[in-house]
C-alpha cells in the first residue's frame, strides 16, 4: 500500500487534508446558498407574474406554465384575498405569509401591489379560518375574502370580488375582519 506522507508527517498531512475539506465545504456552502436565494427570487418573480395574470383577468398559457412552475397546476379550491399591506419591504412580507401559510400546511401565493397584499390560497373549500389565523400578518383595514373557485385558471372571478369587496368594505367600517366579499355584496344590495 503506498505511503502518502513520509514517516513523522502523517499528521501534517492529516490536518491539511482536513482544512482542505473545510475549505471545499464552506465553498459548496456559499454556491448552494447564492442558488438558493437566486431560486428564491425567480420563484418570487414568477408569484409576482401569476397574481398579476391573475388580477388582470389573463389566465392563458403563459400563466399555466408559470403557475406550473410554482405548484400549482393542480391545486383545487382556489380564494383571492386581498387587503392592506402592512408596513416594511415587501418580499418581507411576502415571506412571512408563505411561510405562515406552509405551518397551516395551505397552499399560498402572494405579492404586494402597491399597498395592498394580495393572497391567494389553494386547497380549502373554507378559507375564512386560515384568513382569519393570516389577518396578523396583514396590514390595518379590511381583509376581504373573494369567492371559492375550482381552480388557479378560474381566479379571475375570486381576485375581481376581493377587490371590489376591498374598496366596498370602507363603506362598513364595523365589517369583521376578515369578510366575505358575498356578505359586502349583499349588504350593499340591501342598502339601495
Amino acid at each position: 500500500m503506498p505511503s502518502w506522507a513520509s514517516p513523522g508527517d502523517e499528521q501534517h498531512l492529516r490536518e491539511a487534508v482536513l482544512r482542505y475539506s473545510r475549505e471545499v465545504a464552506f465553498a459548496a456552502a456559499e454556491v448552494y446558498a447564492g442558488a438558493a436565494e437566486a431560486r428564491g427570487a425567480w420563484d418570487a418573480r414568477l408569484e409576482s407574474l401569476v397574481i398579476d395574470a391573475i388580477l388582470r383577468g389573463e389566465a392563458d398559457d403563459s400563466m399555466q406554465s408559470r403557475a406550473s412552475a410554482l405548484g400549482w397546476g393542480s391545486v383545487s379550491h382556489v380564494s383571492v384575498i386581498a387587503g392592506m399591506s402592512p408596513a416594511g419591504n415587501a418580499a418581507e412580507v411576502v415571506d412571512v405569509i408563505r411561510r405562515a401559510a406552509s405551518r397551516l400546511r395551505v397552499e399560498s401565493l402572494a405579492s404586494v401591489q402597491g399597498r395592498r397584499l394580495v393572497v391567494i390560497l389553494g386547497g380549502l373549500p373554507d378559507p375564512s379560518p386560515t384568513v382569519r389565523a393570516l389577518a396578523q400578518y396583514f396590514g390595518d383595514g379590511p381583509i376581504v375574502i373573494g369567492p371559492t373557485v375550482p381552480h388557479l385558471f378560474a381566479a379571475g372571478r375570486s381576485a375581481r370580488a376581493a377587490l371590489s369587496g376591498l374598496g366596498a368594505a370602507r363603506a362598513w367600517p364595523d365589517a369583521p375582519r376578515p369578510v366575505l366579499a358575498d356578505e359586502l355584496a349583499g349588504r350593499a344590495s340591501s342598502h339601495r
